[in-house]
């Protein structure tokens, strides 16, 4: 049934892409792409220091729950574990369940890590969200209609501020209107969760490290737009990357569920930059550098699996062998 489900919603994505691309005109989306391409490098180089930061999130989050935790195996399970979640339809729930099982450590302990991690950085990203919808309100937005769609959005980051830094867990008023009824599972989520959100309370320091380091993140993903900006030669305003950054966090909201969000990403990208006043070529290129660097980040997490995954059948072969 979830084959199904992905192949319809790719179908549609590629539809969706041939659409815009179709629009625009590849006439003038390649000479932007050939551009782009030459500045691809620091654009990777950019990605590969926000994976170092925000795996270094992760690890401080297992350290603190008492899990070993090396960073450069944790960047592997990161980069699997998200191109699993990346082209499939259930997203985070395939991606988080995978990080917790390929960590190989105490399975409560870490999903509490890896959770309050995924809560962090979504915290992060929410904060820098509000900044980027007020800002760009202040800056570019020219319409009433415009200004709406960033209160709007701005309210959705602050819903979820609210209910990612609630003190008290979601699940313990249901537990108990259920009372003896409630199943299992669901009194071990409570517990979960409730170690979750008192991971602040009990490891106040590296709760704070690890919003410093998403944070940075975020400035990163801005920094990446920009980058982009300079080598197409548009003027970096910034307005417009606040804009721009505002949208594609409320897209990625709102289209989580597709397969690699192909062709929400570009329609969405190419619409906020027509908006603009700016090349709606330029910003099909961006999305499809962005699309670029998140193809290679799973070819990267898939090829480290297939390797990790034969020298640990290697091991268990050896230690087969021994045994007398």
């Amino acid at each position: 049934m979830n084959s199904m489900k992905n192949t319809v919603l790719m179908i549609a994505g590629f539809t969706l892409f041939a659409f815009v691309a179709a629009k625009i005109g590849w006439g003038d989306v390649i000479p932007q792409l050939r551009a782009v391409s030459l500045g691809l490098p620091l654009i990777i180089a950019l990605s590969a220091l926000r994976l170092f930061l925000q795996t270094s999130a992760w690890a401080t989050a297992l350290r603190a729950e008492g899990i070993p935790a090396y960073t450069g195996d944790l960047m592997g399970i990161r980069l699997a574990s998200q191109g699993a979640g990346y082209i499939s339809v259930l997203g985070p729930a395939i991606s988080e369940p995978m990080k917790i099982r390929l960590v190989g450590s105490d399975a409560g302990a870490t999903a509490v890590a890896t959770l309050v991690d995924t809560g962090t950085y979504w915290f992060a990203s929410s904060v820098f969200g509000i900044i980027a919808c007020l800002g760009a309100a202040l800056l570019v937005a020219q319409s009433r209609g415009s200004v709406i769609l960033l209160a709007i959005l701005a309210a959705s980051f602050v819903t979820g501020l609210v209910l990612i830094a609630r003190p008290k867990p979601l699940l313990t008023p249901v537990i108990r209107r259920l009372g003896l009824r409630a199943p299992r599972w669901l009194r071990k989520g409570e517990e979960i969760e409730t170690m979750i959100r008192s991971f602040a309370s009990r490891h106040p320091r590296s709760l704070r490290r690890m919003f410093g380091l998403d944070f940075t993140c975020q400035v990163l993903l801005a920094a990446e737009v920009a980058s982009v900006f300079l080598i197409l030669n548009i003027p970096v305003h910034a307005g417009t990357i606040l804009m721009l950054e505002a949208a594609n966090r409320g897209m990625k909201m709102l289209t989580g569920w597709m397969p690699a969000r192909i062709g929400a990403e570009e329609g969405t990208t190419a619409g906020v930059f027509a908006a603009l006043g700016l090349s709606s070529a330029s910003g099909l290129a961006l999305a499809l550098t962005r699309r670029m660097r998140d193809l290679l980040a799973c070819a990267i997490g898939f090829t480290w699996l297939v390797f990790k995954t034969k020298v640990q059948s290697s091991r268990n072969e050896e230690l087969v062998s021994c045994r007398p």
